[in-house]
Order: C-alpha cells, then structure tokens, then sequence
C-alpha cells in the first residue's frame, strides 16, 4: 500500500514538471536546461509573496501567493524566450549553453539572498490521514488532483481550444502550420510560459514538504529529461505514463534497496533507454 500511495504521489508531481519540458521540446524544439530553475523560482517566489511581500496570513493569502509564483514564473519564461533563446532559436548550442548559464546564474543570485540552508513555506492542507493504515501527509495528496486537473485541462485546451489546435498543429507539422498562417514565433511565446508555469507549479506544490534551496533545480531537470526519454521525445502521454514509471521505480528502491539510491534511478534509465530503446514508450527514435 505504501508502494502504491507514494509512487502515485511522485508520478504526479514528475508529470506536472515533464509535461512542460516535453510540451516545449515538442512545439518548440528547445532543450531547455533552465527548465528546473522555473520549478525551483516557483518554490522561492511562494515564499517571497507570502512572507515577505504580504506577511503571514491565512490559506487565502498562501493560494495567492502561489498563483501570483506561477504566473511570474511564466512571463519570466516569456521574457527568458523572447530576449535571450529567440535571436538564435535555431542554434542547438547557443540554446543549451544559455539556459544552463541561466540556470546558474539564478542558483547563485538565490544562494545570495536566501542562503544555502533554506526556506520553508506553510502547508496548503494541513494534517495527515491514515490510509490502509498508512499515514500520508495531506499535502502530498493534494499534487494528485491537482496534477490530474491541471492535466485534463491542458488537453482540452490543446485538443478543443482553436489556440491549442495551433499549437498542436506546430507540434505535429512545423511547416505545414506556417503555411496555414500560423505565427510560430507566437506559438513558441505561449509554450515557453505554459511549460514553466506547470514546473512552477509542481514547485509550489511539493515546498511546504521539502526544504526551498537554491541547488533544487537540478534533480527535476534530470528527472524531466529522464522521463522525456523514456516516454518517448515528442509524446505527452508518453511523458505522462513515463512519469509514473519513474515515480514507482524511485520508490521501489527505496523501499527494497536504499533511499539514497533513488535519484540514480533517473540515470539509469536515462542509459537504459539510449542502449536500448531510442524510441521510448510512445516517441520516435533519438538524433
């Protein structure tokens, strides 16, 4: 039961953050390695809004601050693309090489502010339950429906909504899109901020149980690409079901083997999948 409860748990929270790195290498075709510093200023920026900018207060004051993360997080991301990755979007290298640096360099500015010991913020929902006789905190809970609703909402917006039938349509036949009119450019905008504001919301989500510090970033990032891989490039589903794979898997090995080989797992299957099974589960083959 325990297996069971918290691989679900991990899986929603992989998928929140895989998703969004899949959904702009899919449309866009950016590896971008700042991906889990969007996931870390979502974490940072709860704190900030919350305790510095609007003191203590009750829920309300903390649901708000989380949503005011997740949408600075996303014209962040915005401004991140449209100034530094759109000049050269085509260049694989200057796009790795300027998002890692970014990356870094936020690590450092949140190290100069808030230290290397980190921050907390309160819990959304307070308490525990008992499930099966397992006591599950309720906030580890709550990723779940709300990995699920964010989820059913993004497909619906890219399958039934005009805008996402776009983004979709580039996605799927880059020139056929331009030549049905559709502004690219525009396109990649909008999923440059859609994809930061789910890792910033997976942020957001998992702080109050796990310590805010500035080296965060990095774990999502292999994770993300880890299940990017194993899903298959360019599959959202596939990200989805890999994220949950990967979720267990980490579990499993904590459980039989050791906690603190669970973040190998991730390079694990990262080799596992390129020696074996370029493809992944739903995507097409690597290079």
């Amino acid at each position: 039961m325990q297996i069971l409860i918290f691989g679900a748990v991990r899986g929603a929270l992989y998928s929140l953050i895989a998703v969004g790195y899949v959904l702009i290498y899919s449309v866009g075709g950016i590896l971008n390695l700042a991906h889990g510093t969007f996931y870390m200023l979502g974490a940072y920026l709860t704190y900030i809004f919350y305790a510095l900018l609007f003191g203590t207060g009750g829920k309300f004051i903390l649901i708000l601050s989380s949503v005011l993360s997740v949408l600075t997080v996303g014209v962040i991301a915005c401004i991140v693309y449209y100034v530094l990755l759109r000049p050269k979007i085509k260049s694989l290298t200057y796009v790795l090489v300027i998002t890692l640096a970014l990356a870094l360099f936020v690590g450092e500015v949140m190290s100069l502010f808030f230290g290397v010991a980190g921050t907390s913020v309160p819990s959304f929902v307070e308490g525990s339950i008992s499930i099966g006789g397992i006591k599950v905190i309720n906030q580890h809970l709550l990723l779940f429906p709300v990995a699920l609703v964010v989820l059913t909402s993004l497909w619906y917006f890219l399958k039934r909504t005009k805008m996402g039938q776009g983004i979709d349509a580039v996605a799927q036949q880059r020139d056929g899109a331009i030549l049905m009119g559709i502004n690219v450019d525009t396109v990649n905008l909008i999923i440059s901020g859609l994809s930061a504001c789910l890792a910033a919301l997976a942020g957001t989500l998992i702080a109050p149980v796990s310590s805010v510090v500035p080296h965060m970033w990095v774990f999502p990032l292999i994770k993300a690409f880890a299940i990017a891989i194993l899903g298959g490039v360019g599959s959202l589903a596939g990200s989805i079901i890999a994220s949950f794979i990967l979720g267990y898997a980490e579990v499993f090995t904590s459980f039989l083997i050791s906690d603190q080989l669970t973040e190998l797992v991730s390079l694990v299957v990262i080799v596992f999948v390129l020696l074996f099974k370029p493809y992944g589960i739903m995507g097409y083959k690597l290079g």
